[in-house]
C-alpha cells in the first residue's frame, strides 16, 4: 500500500514493482473531471525550473488501484489532518445550488475491488449520508411521489378486475360474501419510496456508529424525520432501484434513487464475514477538495450576503473567464476566487493572482452582471477582488463585509486575501 497527503511526491522506493512508463500513460491528466480506469488520483509533473520531477498525489484525496491487477492500492488523505467533513459537507449542502452540483466532487467506482482504509471510510460515508439525507428532506417538503400500484384483496365489494380461481377458493371455504380483487391503487408506496425508505435505514444504522461526533444527535433527527414522512411506504429489505423519468416538480427523485443505490452498495461492501461489519472497506472513489472547498465558500458566502447577492461560476464573454464568484448588492460589489492552497503557496503565486482576478474584472459581461453601467467607462470604479484560501487558524470567524477586506495585499489596488475557517474535529 502507497499512502499519502494531498500534492506529495510519490518516492521511486515506493514504486517497486510497478511499470512506472505504464502508470504514467493511464494517468487522467484532465484534471476536471474523473475518468473511469484511469489513475485520478496522481499526476506526473516536469518542471526543472520549481524542481519538480515525479508522481505527486493530486488535490483530490481517495482510494485507487495503481496497477491493473488491483494488488497495489493508493490511498491519499487531506493535506490537514483533522478536518470535520461532517460540518464540512453539511455546511456546503444547506444551499440548494450546492446539493444539486455537490455530487461532481466526487466520483465512485463499485466495480473495482474494494480498499482497506479506517481513514477514508470516516469521510466517505458521512459524504453520502449527508447529501441523501439532504435531498430526501427537499423531497418531504414537496410532498412523495405517487404512483398507480398493483393490490390483490380479498373484499365484499367488487373493485378492479376480480380474480375467479381465489373467488370460488373462497367460496369453498364458506366465504361467499368476499371476492378476490385485483386493482391499481393510487398510492405513495411505490417500488421507488420503498427503496429509498430501504437506504433511509441503511444510513440510521451507519449513522449510530457516528456517535462520537458532535452532528450525531442532529444526523439522527434529520434520518428520524425523513423516516416518519415514509410511514406510509411499506418496509421492504429487499427493494431496488427503479428508474424513473425525470419530472420537475419531483426532480429530487433521480437524485434520492442515485444515492440510495450508492449507499446500499457501500453497506453491502461493509458487510462480508458471515454479516460482520467493517466499514473500514471503501470502495474506489476519490474527492476533489479544490472543488469541496469551492462549495463550501459558496455556502458561507450566501449565509453572509444572501442568495441573490452570490453568483457561482457566471460566464464572461463568449465563455473567456469564469470567476468562482461576483458578489453584488447594495452594499458589496466584488470578484471573489477560492484558491485550495496553503498561505506559503498563496503568497508565493500572489502576482499570477492578481492577474487573474483583475482580468475577470475588465470583462463587460461581468461588469454587468455586477450592476455596472459599462456605457460610462470612465466612472466605472476599481472592482474589489478577493482570493480565498483555507486555514484553521481564524477560529469562530464570521465572513463580513468586514472580514471580506480586512487584508489587503501590499502594493495593489483594491485586492485582498481572506482565509476562510476549516471546521475540525
Amino acid at each position: 500500500m502507497i499512502a499519502k497527503a494531498e500534492h506529495q511526491k510519490i518516492d521511486a522506493e515506493e514504486l517497486v514493482g510497478i511499470n512506472v512508463e505504464h502508470l504514467r500513460q493511464r494517468i487522467n491528466y484532465n484534471t476536471s473531471r474523473f475518468v473511469p480506469d484511469k489513475i485520478n488520483l496522481i499526476l506526473y509533473e516536469f518542471d526543472p525550473a520549481a524542481s519538480l520531477e515525479g508522481f505527486y498525489s493530486y488535490f483530490r484525496i481517495g482510494a485507487e488501484w495503481l496497477d491493473p491487477g488491483q494488488n497495489i492500492p493508493l490511498i491519499v488523505t487531506p493535506k490537514l489532518g483533522n478536518i470535520d467533513f461532517i460540518d464540512m459537507f453539511m455546511t456546503c449542502l444547506r444551499d440548494n445550488e450546492a446539493t444539486d452540483n455537490f455530487s461532481k466532487i466526487y466520483d465512485i467506482d463499485f466495480d473495482s475491488k474494494p480498499i482497506r482504509s479506517k481513514a477514508l471510510s470516516s469521510i466517505l460515508s458521512p459524504l453520502l449520508i449527508v447529501q441523501f439525507l439532504m435531498v430526501v428532506i427537499s423531497i418531504t417538503k414537496r410532498g412523495l411521489r405517487r404512483g398507480y400500484i398493483e393490490r390483490q384483496e380479498t373484499l365484499s365489494k367488487v373493485k378492479g378486475r376480480i380474480d375467479l380461481r381465489r373467488t370460488e377458493h373462497n367460496a369453498l371455504r364458506g366465504h361467499k360474501e368476499r371476492v378476490y380483487c385485483t386493482f391499481d391503487e393510487y398510492s405513495v408506496d411505490t417500488p421507488e419510496n420503498r427503496f429509498i425508505k430501504r437506504a433511509l435505514h441503511v444510513s440510521k444504522d451507519m449513522i449510530s456508529m457516528m456517535q462520537d461526533h458532535d452532528s450525531y444527535a442532529r444526523l439522527t433527527a434529520m434520518c428520524n424525520h425523513c423516516l416518519s414522512a415514509f410511514s406510509n411506504v411499506t418496509d421492504d429489505s429487499s427493494a431496488n432501484c427503479v428508474s424513473q423519468k425525470a419530472n420537475k416538480l419531483y426532480r429530487d427523485y433521480v437524485s434520492a434513487s442515485r444515492l440510495s443505490s450508492m449507499i446500499i452498495r457501500r453497506h453491502d461492501i461493509a458487510v462480508h464475514n458471515n454479516l460482520n461489519i467493517d466499514f473500514d472497506i471503501v470502495p474506489v472513489f476519490r474527492i476533489d477538495m479544490a472543488l469541496l472547498f469551492e462549495h463550501y465558500v459558496l455556502a458561507k458566502l450566501r449565509n453572509a450576503f444572501g442568495h441573490k447577492a452570490v453568483i457561482y461560476q457566471t460566464s464572461g464573454y463568449r465563455g473567456r473567464f469564469y470567476p468562482d464568484f461576483i458578489i453584488a448588492d447594495d452594499k458589496v460589489r466584488a470578484v471573489v476566487d477560492a484558491k485550495y492552497v496553503d498561505s506559503e503557496s498563496r503568497n508565493v503565486a500572489i502576482p499570477e493572482y492578481v492577474k487573474q482576478l483583475s482580468a475577470y474584472c475588465r470583462d463587460t459581461v461581468i461588469l454587468k452582471k455586477m450592476g455596472y453601467d459599462i456605457t460610462d467607462e470612465d466612472n466605472i470604479p476599481v472592482v474589489p477582488c478577493v482570493l480565498v484560501y483555507p486555514s484553521a487558524c481564524v477560529k469562530g470567524q464570521t465572513i463580513s463585509h468586514r472580514t471580506l477586506f480586512s487584508q489587503p495585499t501590499s502594493h495593489t489596488l483594491k485586492f485582498y486575501t481572506m482565509p476562510v475557517e476549516i471546521p475540525e474535529i
